[in-house]
């Protein structure tokens, strides 16, 4: 058993969206995928893995999971989105905080122990236990755009 900081990442309607713009979804799929991946660079992250857009990424230190999940919302937030994805419902709007528009991402934070296995097939590492169940959860806690943390990081 280990430590790690689990961060799980999650687009907000993507569903909706792939159905309604499937065009602009696959552009804005690559402006969020390469966003998400230059933040786990930039903050001494692993990318476990991905399942449709949802990314699972592993940190070391609570610290850099945390300021990497800031990070992925500064970045979405300032990306420049395909016109077509920005011309449907929900991805350009003006709210109490400003002007928002592409994809909205949930990400949720956990930290704790975790169990790796190595996947024969991958060669990679996967995370198992309550820590990854954790951080699931609080990523389906949050609305698009949030960093949601468990009390474990704030400690």
């Amino acid at each position: 058993s280990e430590r790690a900081a689990l961060v799980f990442t999650d687009i907000q309607g993507s569903t909706a969206t792939w159905e309604a713009c499937p065009g602009g979804m696959k552009e804005g799929l690559q402006v969020h995928n390469q966003a998400i991946r230059d933040c786990i660079a930039g903050h001494n992250g692993h990318e476990v893995k991905t399942i449709g857009d949802a990314f699972m990424v592993a940190f070391e230190s609570t610290s850099d999971a945390v300021w990497f999940g800031l990070s992925v919302q500064e970045r979405l937030v300032k990306s420049v989105w395909p016109e077509e994805l920005l011309d449907t419902v929900d991805h350009c709007s003006w709210d109490a905080e400003g002007p928002w528009c592409g994809l909205r991402v949930r990400v949720g934070v956990h930290c704790g122990d975790v169990s790796l296995q190595l996947n024969n097939l991958t060669g990679r590492y996967d995370y198992f236990g309550n820590t990854v169940n954790k951080a699931a959860r609080m990523e389906g806690a949050c609305v698009g755009g949030a960093v949601a943390v468990t009390p474990e990081v704030m400690e």
